[in-house]
């Protein structure tokens, strides 16, 4: 319910934050906190157990530890470098997920007409 919710503005809040930061020719301070609002959000969505559950699976470890050398790189002041590398893991943590998206997508009524090219006007 409620904590589900803050984490998800957390997540949300946090990506706007570091495309912000982006923007701003890789602000460190902003893409740092963008950083700390996404990783603290995503356990509230998911929850705990499953966050550790899912980010520590053998499969996903590697994806897990290149996701966390970017941020660390983040943290140290190499914004750059640690957001190429944490974009990396996380297309390789969450990849899987991108044809489902897309399919479902497709069936969005709005958002269809858009992927597809035709125009109903």
């Amino acid at each position: 319910g409620g904590n589900r919710r803050i984490g998800f503005m957390l997540v949300g809040g946090g990506s706007l934050v570091t495309i912000m930061g982006v923007t701003l020719f890789f602000n460190k301070m902003l893409i740092s906190l963008g950083n700390l609002m996404f990783i603290s959000g995503m356990p509230l969505v998911i929850g705990p157990g499953k966050t550790v559950a899912y980010f520590t699976a053998p499969k996903r470890l590697r994806a897990t530890g290149t996701f966390g050398f970017g941020a660390f790189l983040v943290f140290i002041g190499w914004p750059f470098f640690g957001l190429l590398i944490e974009v990396f893991g996380l297309l390789n943590l969450f990849g899987n997920m991108f044809p489902f998206l897309w399919a479902m997508l497709k069936r969005m009524p709005f958002v269809s007409s858009l992927l597809s090219g035709k125009n109903d006007r």
